[in-house]
């Protein structure tokens, strides 16, 4: 059911520097941005490879700006939203605890956490 790599979500200390280092290093382009709770967020696609490389200030919950710079989390690419909800009741009849599907603004995503306690995330492309 993984049809590859989608995203990885950085934690960084300026979103503005950080973007643009990724667009000059890597030929990254802008896909989305703004600001969460927690502080700015911004997203950028690969033109060519199509993955994304996501930042933001701080951690989800974490709005006192005290994250250090670091992974997020890693998503993994599905076909599409019914895929997403199969793949989320398999593991969870199989004990695994995924969370709740939820929409971001080009995707559906849920999130299971790895015995490290590592986030992966699965994620299906909103239709165009």
């Amino acid at each position: 059911m993984i049809l590859g790599f989608s995203h990885v979500q950085l934690v960084v200390r300026d979103v503005g520097v950080s973007a643009a280092f990724y667009r000059a290093v890597l030929g990254m382009r802008d896909l989305a941005s703004g600001v969460l709770e927690s502080g700015p967020y911004a997203a950028l696609r690969h033109p060519t490879a199509g993955f994304v490389v996501g930042m933001q200030t701080a951690m989800p919950g974490d709005e006192s700006g005290t994250s250090t710079a670091g992974i997020d989390h890693l998503s993994f690419a599905v076909a599409d939203l019914g895929a997403l909800e199969r793949l989320r009741g398999e593991l969870a009849a199989a004990g695994f605890a995924p969370g709740d599907v939820f929409e971001e603004a080009v995707s559906h995503n849920f999130r299971v956490t790895d015995p490290d306690g590592l986030v992966v995330e699965l994620s299906a492309p909103k239709r165009r």
